[in-house]
């Protein structure tokens, strides 16, 4: 059984992922770890305010009620199989920081103190052959993700994992305003 306070930690940080406009209906995704085999995800097309936002569904066992959920779920779960650590997982759109992937290289090296502190050298993987990304990006994600906890795709998106849902957001404000600091420096 899920808890009311499980649901309103997940529900939370989906509301101020969405208030930044990191997450919306349709895009991006946000998935709290349940058990060795359960994830809380959010639904395909629904808004944060409604009232069946997301769907408790098995990691592992791909059944019908994935075909309700989020386009990233076989990425989540991927994640999940690959990284017992990770109990949450987060695939947003900061403008800034999407920005900064294409205009730079291989990662996003944080100059102000948070960042420094909290992000570190994040890379950015560039997807050469969409083809063979399509095919391969539950494993690319997954792979890089063992490394670092964040990783932007250039000119897509941001995967964010944590042990805590909340951490996830407070990477994810510390990465956009980053990118925003380096976009506005003279060190990019």
């Amino acid at each position: 059984m899920i808890t009311r306070t499980i649901i309103d930690e997940y529900l939370l940080v989906a509301k101020a992922l969405f208030n930044k406009n990191f997450l919306n209906m349709g895009i991006g995704s946000i998935s709290l770890k349940l058990q060795t085999d359960q994830m809380l995800i959010n639904k395909q097309n629904k808004h944060i305010l409604e009232d069946d936002f997301f769907k408790k569904v098995h990691i592992l066992k791909s059944d019908l009620s994935w075909k309700e959920t989020s386009n990233d779920i076989k990425t989540h779960s991927k994640i999940y199989e690959n990284i017992s650590s990770t109990k949450a997982i987060a695939n947003i759109f900061p403008i800034n920081t999407i920005t900064f992937s294409l205009e730079h290289h291989s990662y996003l090296n944080p100059i102000d103190q948070l960042g420094k502190k909290y992000i570190q050298k994040v890379p950015i993987i560039e997807i050469i052959n969409t083809i063979e990304w399509e095919e391969n990006k539950e494993y690319i994600i997954s792979k890089n993700l063992k490394e670092n906890d964040i990783v932007i795709i250039k000119g897509y998106g941001v995967f964010i994992t944590s042990r805590d849902i909340r951490e996830i957001l407070k990477k994810a404000v510390i990465l956009e305003n980053s990118a925003t600091i380096l976009l506005n420096s003279q060190q990019h």
